[in-house]
């Protein structure tokens, strides 16, 4: 005989627990479950709301006291108001200039030959009369002092020098300062032997030109000689531009422009 269920007015536990064994512990726990979780609703609602108000009660039964904050001494410093500035009081006066202390100097005088009967100067200081005196362009009575001399870099004199002339030839030649064996050490450092040349086995010599002017510099670098491969004669003028340490030049004591020439060899060993 077939039983027709009234779906409509059962709960869900009813209808799934239908011709089930009830007895069995999920239907009870089932029943109990609304119960449970309202009942722990409840109990977080109310945790919840006490722990929200819980500093106000403390506050309010006095429960705790705060400590009472630490006094620290304090001073009061009162400042002065600068002094005001006066527009119509004069600035002091700069102190005095302090006269440089002239050093005793002999003045330059140029050598030049001429006749016996046309010597119409005083004959030039000996030695001992320039011991412990400068060099210069007038004679001066100074102090002696035991600071170095100072650096002279170009002697005043020299009648008949034309400063805007390229010399060939002068009194004192320019020269490399450190003498041959660091020019010989610059050059060989700076040196690059051209590839192509070098695994061909070229060799050359190339005579290089160049002016070492009055202050010391390398200008209008040429080659005088080549050696017949141009790209040891570029490589010559390139290394030979970058010397830069000459002492200059001098003729009648005067810093000059002078032409000098400076052989390099491209050799393989």
């Amino acid at each position: 005989m077939d039983v027709k269920l009234d779906y409509h007015n059962q709960s869900m536990d009813e209808i799934v627990f239908d011709s089930r064994n009830k007895n069995y512990g999920a239907y009870v726990l089932r029943q109990l479950y609304e119960k449970h979780l309202m009942k722990a609703l409840g109990i977080s609602v109310f945790v919840f709301v006490f722990s929200m108000f819980t500093p106000k009660i403390v506050k309010t039964l006095g429960l705790f006291v705060a400590a009472a904050e630490e006094q620290t001494d304090t001073t009061v410093l009162t400042l002065v108001a600068p002094p005001s500035i006066k527009p119509d009081e004069p600035p002091p006066p700069p102190p005095p200039p302090v006269e440089p202390v002239l050093r005793p100097t002999a003045r330059f005088l140029e050598m030049e030959a001429v006749k016996k009967e046309e010597v119409d100067e005083a004959p030039p200081p000996t030695i001992t009369e320039l011991d412990n005196k400068d060099i210069g362009d007038k004679n001066i009575e100074g102090e002696a002092t035991d600071d170095p001399p100072p650096i002279v870099t170009q002697v005043t004199g020299g009648d008949g020098v034309d400063r805007n002339k390229i010399y060939e030839r002068v009194e004192q030649m320019p020269e490399y300062i450190g003498g041959q064996a660091a020019l010989d050490d610059f050059l060989s450092e700076n040196l690059v032997y051209p590839p192509d040349e070098y695994d061909n086995g070229v060799t050359g010599m190339v005579t290089i030109y160049f002016v070492v002017t009055g202050d010391g510099k390398v200008e209008d670098v040429k080659v005088g000689r080549g050696s017949g491969h141009p790209k040891l004669d570029a490589e010559a003028i390139k290394v030979v531009r970058k010397l830069t340490k000459f002492k200059a030049g001098k003729q009648n004591g005067v810093s000059v422009s002078v032409r000098c020439e400076i052989p390099i060899e491209f050799t393989i060993e």
